[in-house]
């Protein structure tokens, strides 16, 4: 829809008064008044509330007005996107994962997306995954790729899947002997109880998987003596193949591990424990067709991981 003047609405709103409104744009405040009037009776809605001072949005303008900052974002963004092509430099995606992802997924999806797009610059910030949603929100990367992020005041995400958490261990190890749970065939482990004095493996107790592998041994009445922390999920991975503890990791980043012929895969619970991973980036934000392509790439290869059984 085509709006003129959209500055004219978007400083009342911010003077909260039609009179000063129309003092900062050097307007007369009849002719402000008639241009909301007019644009209320386009639009067939009350934008702001009169009858309070200073003036209120009402559920309408509230809707009307994040619209406007929107499309005044996308219009500051295709300028510049505009410029870069005018000037010929090379356009840039800004892709935030953190490094055991980036190790996963990337050579999966990096090979493919060139090929869309060869003159398209990607930069990768790589970053521990409480930290991808401030990268996000400060518009410092296009999107990241992370758990359901807990604060949404500043971002919007997309489901890419909910991916199924194994608990991985060397399969010689005694407590799994007898128990064939393989990565491409995986088991429920049968009690979380013999895990009570085993090292376990596991991510620093404020990050999303840790808090919800804590919900599970409540659950399971589970009480771990020994843990080892760690930020890297690759670290986490080459000390269970070392028989150094259990780990516990989503199933997607097992797929190119060197160890699998030494690690049994087993679920945990039933249905099985999952944790989401999606597509985040800072709310009201441009996806470019660039983006919207490593996106649609990334969701058909983690397509391979759903069973529909969960």
């Amino acid at each position: 829809m085509f709006i003129r003047n959209p500055e004219y609405f978007i400083t009342i709103v911010k003077e909260r008064s039609i009179s000063r409104a129309a003092e900062k744009l050097y307007l007369s405040q009849p002719y402000l008044s008639q241009y909301l009037a007019k644009l209320e009776g386009t639009l067939g809605v009350t934008l702001l509330d009169r009858s309070h001072t200073p003036l209120k949005l009402t559920g309408a303008g509230e809707l009307f007005y994040a619209y406007l900052d929107r499309q005044d974002y996308l219009d500051r963004q295709l300028v510049s996107d505009l410029r870069d092509l005018r000037d010929k430099k090379r356009p840039e995606l800004h892709i935030g994962v953190s490094p055991w992802r980036g190790s996963v997924l990337l050579p999966e999806i990096l090979p493919p997306f060139t090929r869309h797009y060869p003159d398209v610059q990607v930069i990768l910030h790589e970053a521990p995954v409480p930290n991808l949603g401030e990268l996000a929100a400060a518009s410092v990367i296009d999107f990241c790729f992370m758990q359901v992020p807990e604060d949404l005041e500043e971002l919007s995400y997309e489901m890419v899947m909910e991916e199924r958490v194994f608990l991985v261990g060397r399969r010689d190890h005694p407590l799994l002997r007898g128990l064939d749970s393989r990565y491409d065939d995986p088991r429920p482990f049968p009690d979380l109880r013999l895990l009570e004095r085993e090292r376990l493996i596991m991510l620093p107790p404020d990050w999303r998987l840790a808090k919800l592998l804590q919900n599970t041994f409540s659950v399971h009445s589970v009480e771990p003596q020994n843990i080892l922390i760690t930020t890297n999920n690759t670290t986490a991975i080459n000390l269970a193949a070392e028989r150094m503890g259990f780990a516990f990791l989503q199933e997607s980043g097992l797929s190119r591990t060197p160890y699998l012929d030494r690690l049994a895969c087993f679920t945990l619970g039933q249905p099985p424990l999952t944790c989401s991973m999606a597509v985040v980036y800072k709310k009201k934000g441009f996806l470019s067709p660039a983006a919207r392509t490593f996106i649609r790439l990334t969701r058909e290869y983690y397509r391979r991981f759903d069973r529909g059984d969960r």
